[in-house]
């Protein structure tokens, strides 16, 4: 998996066309992932429920990302039962969650295109 692709929201088989409509994966528009490549045709839509699994993914990114914020929290000198450690991390979740949405699902379609389809 092609980390570099993958972040600059690009197709798993040809790297050219781009999965979602808007480039910027931190973006709050709603995210709209194109039917098809537009370079190879490659189809961004399996079947019916093929992206479900990505919540996984992206429960994992969101775990990640809060035991980090934690980590840098206690790090810095905070308490590790305080209210504010709690408050800092559901805010990053909610900041972050239209990044988490759209790396997750690219995350599961390179998975299942370059694992699956070699």
């Amino acid at each position: 998996m092609s980390l570099i692709h993958l972040m600059q929201n690009k197709c798993p088989k040809c790297h050219q066309g781009q999965v979602f409509s808007t480039t910027n994966l931190f973006s709050f528009r709603p995210a709209k992932m194109q039917e098809e490549c537009s370079h190879c045709r490659q189809n961004f839509s399996k079947e019916p429920g093929f992206y479900w699994g990505a919540m996984y993914v992206s429960y994992g990114l969101a775990t990640l990302e809060m035991a980090l914020t934690y980590v840098f929290l206690i790090s810095i000198g905070i308490d590790a039962f305080d209210f504010l450690n709690l408050g800092v991390c559901i805010a990053l979740v909610l900041v972050l969650f239209p990044f988490n949405f759209r790396m997750a699902r690219l995350i599961w379609l390179y998975l299942f295109t370059n694992l699956i389809e070699s």
